[in-house]
């Protein structure tokens, strides 16, 4: 078994790429947002799991599990969400022009075999260039990185976003998980393997978000989206795959703006 100071060193690359996320800061203090919500409460993030990564594991004979709140049932892996806010700019006024955060702290997914046990908790979505999911991870019980990009979320295979007027909620699906390269290589000096792939598909996932009850022209039913990040860019329907769920709560506000302006 790798001890955790040897996984340590296959995360530094991902510990320091949290630095970009500061970086259009003071952009984005001389700009307008467009749309905001200071605080996101509620409702998930789920993973439908693909059966390229879940046979994996068993080929590994690696078990997986949930820590905390998470759970796993008929295949796929729900985290609640406890937190984060959201900012949208107009494109082209800040980069990236949707900033922001979705946290789930107190829950997350481990991996067993024998009597290594690694876990990746308290995820955060992040909209950037591009767009990633960090999370703490912990060998055996020793912390190995209290924040590092865990995924890589691909947005291209995006769905229209789905809003519910009466449930007061969005929910976007369609973007595909990936297993970042620094967490493939962690993973595998854990397990004393090499089998474990960056960009391998996790799975698809669902976010479904509680939105503003003040919001009183939120349009029902689907929104189109697009892929890619949320770094600039024509597309002023500000819904581009990368940035998840802050992208269906931002965007559709924007939208509900724009309808109520144009009844007036």
């Amino acid at each position: 078994m790798r001890t955790p100071r040897s996984i340590a060193g296959f995360l530094v690359s991902g510990v320091a790429a949290l630095a970009l996320t500061g970086l259009g800061a003071g952009a984005a203090q001389a700009a307008e947002p467009i749309a905001t919500i200071p605080d996101l409460t509620g409702q998930s993030t789920s993973v439908a799991l693909d059966s390229g990564f879940t046979d994996a594991l068993q080929s590994l004979e690696v078990t997986p599990g949930t820590v905390g709140d998470a759970t796993i049932s008929d295949g796929n892996a729900r985290f609640p969400i406890t937190g984060g806010n959201v900012t949208v700019y107009a494109p082209g006024a800040v980069d990236p022009y949707v900033q922001g955060r979705i946290e789930h702290d107190g829950s997350g997914l481990s991996l067993t075999k024998g009597d290594t046990e690694v876990r990746l908790t308290d995820f955060v979505i992040d909209p950037g260039k591009p767009a990633t999911l960090m999370g703490k991870v912990t060998a055996n019980g020793e912390t190995v990185a209290e924040s590092t990009v865990l995924f890589d979320l691909d947005g291209s295979t995006l769905e229209p976003i789905q809003t519910d007027a009466d449930a007061g909620t969005a929910t976007l699906t369609g973007t595909t998980v990936r297993l970042n390269d620094g967490a493939a290589t962690a993973l595998n000096q854990a397990f004393s393997t090499d089998a474990i792939r960056g960009g391998l598909t996790i799975g698809i996932a669902t976010i479904v978000v509680n939105l503003p009850g003040q919001m009183p022209d939120m349009p029902e039913g689907g929104v189109e989206t697009g892929g890619g990040d949320t770094a600039g860019g024509p597309d002023t329907a500000l819904i581009a795959g990368g940035a998840l769920a802050l992208l269906a709560a931002g965007g559709t506000l924007l939208v509900a703006r724009r309808r109520g302006a144009a009844r007036r």
